[in-house]
C-alpha cells in the first residue's frame, strides 16, 4: 500500500497549511484548530487507504457509507439523493448504484410511502465487506476516548457538536459565485 505524507502534521518543516489561520483572535497558536486540520486530513487519507485495502474506488465507499448512515440516522436515501451527496450526476450516481448492486453490495427497494421512488440499503454482505476493513480504525478511535474522564467527555463532546455546528452553517449558507 502507498505510503501517504501528512499534510501539515505537527513538526512537519514544509508545512503546507501553514498559509492557513493557526492563531485565534488573540493571536494565540490555535492547537486545536490545528488538531482539528490534522484529524481531517489524516480521515481523508486513512478513507483513501480503506478503498485501496476494500479494492474499490473511493466514490463507491462513500456511496456505502452515506446510504448506511443514511438508514441508521433513519432517513433512507435513493439514487438521486446519494448522486447528490457524491456531487456527481444523477447519470453517474445510477452507475455507480447499478455497480454495487451487481457487486451485491447495495440493494434497491420501493420507498415506504412513495412507491415510485427508490431507496438504497447496505447488504449484509456489503457491509460485512466494508467492516472488515473498518473495524480495526473503529477499535482504535473508541480506544483514543479511553481514559478521559467526564469532564474531558463534555469538553470534547462540546468542541465536536460545535465543529459540526460550523459545517452545518458552512454547507447551508449560501455560496458567493461570480456573475458572468
Amino acid at each position: 500500500m502507498a505510503q501517504h505524507p501528512v499534510f501539515g502534521a505537527a513538526g512537519d518543516p514544509d508545512r503546507t497549511s501553514a498559509s492557513l489561520p493557526a492563531a485565534s483572535a488573540d493571536g494565540k497558536r490555535d492547537v486545536l484548530s490545528e488538531a482539528l486540520r490534522e484529524v481531517l486530513t489524516l480521515t481523508q487519507l486513512a478513507r483513501t487507504a480503506l478503498a485501496e485495502r476494500l479494492a474499490m474506488p473511493l466514490t463507491n465507499v462513500e456511496a456505502v457509507e452515506h446510504v448506511v448512515m443514511a438508514a441508521s440516522a433513519g432517513t433512507p436515501i435513493g439514487p438521486a439523493e446519494l448522486s447528490r451527496r457524491l456531487g456527481v450526476t444523477t447519470a453517474a450516481g445510477t452507475q455507480s448504484v447499478n455497480r454495487l448492486v451487481t457487486e451485491g453490495h447495495l440493494s434497491r427497494s420501493a420507498h415506504p410511502s412513495d412507491r415510485r421512488r427508490q431507496v438504497l440499503d447496505a447488504t449484509p454482505a456489503g457491509l460485512g465487506h466494508v467492516m472488515s476493513e473498518l473495524a480495526p480504525l473503529l477499535a482504535l478511535l473508541h480506544q483514543a476516548a479511553e481514559g478521559l474522564d467526564d469532564h474531558e467527555r463534555a469538553g470534547a463532546h462540546r468542541y465536536l457538536v460545535n465543529v459540526a455546528t460550523a459545517y452545518h452553517a458552512y454547507l447551508g449558507a449560501p455560496q458567493d459565485r461570480p456573475t458572468r
